[in-house]
């Protein structure tokens, strides 16, 4: 057997992979059958990835090493608030629209307990030196500082923040339901929902966090 791994035949795996931890999860998973969706044999899957835990491991780290990286992104030095948040926002919603099972596949792991995810978000975050958390709790305590911003806890915020950008793509079929609803025969635009609900998640946080003149 060729020893030299195949970049392309690992995300094969991976692809077919999450398909299947998605309609089983991971104690239902079978290698046998994430071979089969993969087109390969049940050795091959063994040579690149000894267990089905290994497998997931390795999906939920490219799914938080793909979203630390493009969030980091966002900061540039001596951006402003505003230009964080945005950038912060658009860079999740596109990582988003790009995967869009994968708020569904964290939410089953969360689900089970979440143990596999913490440790290798743990291991993500010190791998790659990340320090966005830290750095966007201290932007947001900086802009308070200065008056321009509304007494919030950044951490509340944050949260906040993540639930408005994946809230739609964990729910869309009931979003896309309740729209129908509001508006008979009208049929749904999925690019242009998702460009108001960029701007959207922008104006509501950001807005409501600026700070108020004190009526008279």
């Amino acid at each position: 057997m060729n020893t030299q791994a195949d970049p392309s035949k690992e995300e094969l795996i991976l692809r077919a992979a999450g398909d299947v931890f998605l309609e089983k999860g991971l104690s239902g998973a079978r290698m046998q059958e994430i071979a089969d969706r993969a087109g390969i044999n049940k050795t091959l899957l063994h040579y690149y990835f000894r267990t089905k835990k290994n497998i997931y491991a390795r999906i939920l780290g490219k799914v938080f090493s793909a979203f630390f990286s493009q969030i980091e992104e966002a900061f540039g030095d001596g951006s402003s608030f505003a230009a964080v948040l945005r950038q912060f926002i658009d860079r999740l919603l596109d990582l988003l629209a790009a995967n869009p099972r994968v708020p569904l596949f964290l939410m089953q792991e969360l689900a089970q307990g979440g143990t596999i995810a913490r440790d290798i978000l743990v291991k993500t975050l010190a791998h790659q030196r990340m320090t966005l958390p830290k750095r966007l709790v201290a932007l947001i305590r900086q802009e308070q500082q200065a008056g321009h911003l509304g007494p919030v806890d950044p951490i509340q915020f944050m949260i906040t923040v993540l639930g408005s950008c994946i809230y739609f793509f964990a729910a869309e079929p009931i979003v896309r339901e309740v729209l129908a609803s509001i508006q008979p025969g009208k049929p749904f635009d999925r690019e242009a929902f998702l460009a108001q609900r960029r701007q959207s998640i922008f104006d509501v946080l950001y807005y409501g966090l600026k700070k108020r003149e004190q009526s008279p």
